[in-house]
């Protein structure tokens, strides 16, 4: 019997603390310099690692750069979100989550987004870094569209397809970019976002005839 190769946990830790390392010095770079204007060596001197060790980490600029929008697009919160969508049958409560979650997350990505989009022009590989970033959040938004239209609780008028736009529309990088312009806290803004969604996708509650008195 083949023996399985030994892998030191030791040295798998210290392999992934270094890429996180440089991926810190990355984004922070980016977003300081601008995409075009940093060079892998600045990067493995903010790390404090040799520019080799780049190289074998990550890879050059175009592979800092995707990394980063994958990193941001596995956010562990919207995996939290997910789940909890996955579980939950109540559509309003639906958009509650996903809007605390989509505003959680935007919050805690929000150096990696500003690089993403304000750096997208400057280069293809920003922008298709972007463009996957811009995709897989979609994607999860489409999720939520399809567990709502499974439980039957959109309006007539809207399909699944269409209720992944409207969540797009009130819960995509524009509307929180619209947030943070206003100055509106997050809190305030998923509450607000939660109605705004709630009346545009959920069917309304039924009306009910006031009790006789």
């Amino acid at each position: 019997m083949a023996r399985r190769p030994y892998v030191s946990r030791v040295r798998v830790q210290a392999a992934q603390e270094t890429r996180a390392a440089i991926l810190d010095a990355a984004r922070t770079l980016f977003a300081e310099q601008g995409y075009a204007r940093t060079s892998v060596a600045a990067v493995a001197g903010r790390a404090g690692v040799a520019v080799n060790t780049v190289y074998t980490s990550v890879g050059g600029k175009p592979a800092l750069i995707r990394a980063l929008g994958e990193d941001g697009a596995a956010d562990e919160v919207t995996r939290e979100v997910l789940d909890q969508v996955s579980r939950l049958t109540d559509g309003r409560e639906i958009l509650r989550v996903t809007a605390h979650g989509t505003g959680e997350v935007t919050r805690r990505q929000a150096t990696t987004l500003k690089v993403l989009l304000d750096n997208r022009t400057s280069d293809p590989a920003v922008d298709d870094a972007a463009a996957l970033a811009v995709h897989r959040y979609r994607a999860s938004l489409g999720r939520i569209a399809a567990r709502l239209a499974d439980l039957a609780v959109l309006r007539d008028d809207i399909d699944r397809a269409r209720a992944e736009e409207i969540l797009w529309f009130y819960f995509g990088t524009s509307a929180w970019n619209a947030v943070r312009e206003l100055g509106w806290s997050w809190e305030t803004a998923a509450d607000w976002l939660t109605t705004q969604s709630s009346s545009a996708l959920l069917e309304p509650p039924p009306h009910r005839p006031p009790s006789p008195s």
